[in-house]
């Protein structure tokens, strides 16, 4: 899906119908920040707002995601793509809160280990080189997550 085209599209359906940002915010319930957010292709509108939109402008939902009217030809091929498209973003978001989850509980678990050591003073050696790696992988994991930043951002400029 295409942030920026479906921005456009949103932008276009506006003001097809004689609506400013704030006037069509009103209408649906959102700001006209979050508007123009959309239009802007900063965000996607959530689910519930297609709907409401799909209904606002008399389009389907099919035609906001492609950012785009689609003839009754075309229909079944750009659902189909527009399908994927979500199904692909909601497993990469996932993956993404698993992993952070799995941090998240990982660094619990080696903080409640550094209490009880402090408390009983008594430090086991598996846990001390488990720590270590804990650490190496959170610094690891900074340094990938700020190299892939640099190399999206590098792609947006070619």
């Amino acid at each position: 899906m295409d942030m920026q085209k479906i921005g456009n599209f949103l932008s276009t359906l506006r003001k097809e119908h004689n609506l400013t940002q704030a006037e069509l915010g009103d209408k649906i319930g959102v700001t006209n920040k979050t508007i123009s957010r959309w239009e802007n292709g900063n965000y996607l509108p959530p689910v519930e707002m297609l709907q409401i939109l799909s209904n606002t402008f008399d389009v389907s939902i099919n035609e906001i995601l492609n950012g785009e009217r689609i003839n009754e030809n075309d229909y079944k091929t750009i659902s189909e793509e527009n399908i994927k498209s979500a199904l692909k973003k909601s497993d990469h978001t996932i993956a993404k809160h698993k992993k952070i989850t799995n941090w998240v509980i990982a660094i619990l678990v080696a903080i409640l280990y550094i209490t009880i050591s402090l408390i009983t003073q008594k430090w086991q050696l598996t846990w001390i080189i488990w720590l270590i790696y804990c650490v190496y992988r959170i610094i690891d994991n900074i340094i990938i997550h700020y190299l892939n930043i640099n190399t999206k951002q590098k792609n947006k400029a070619n």
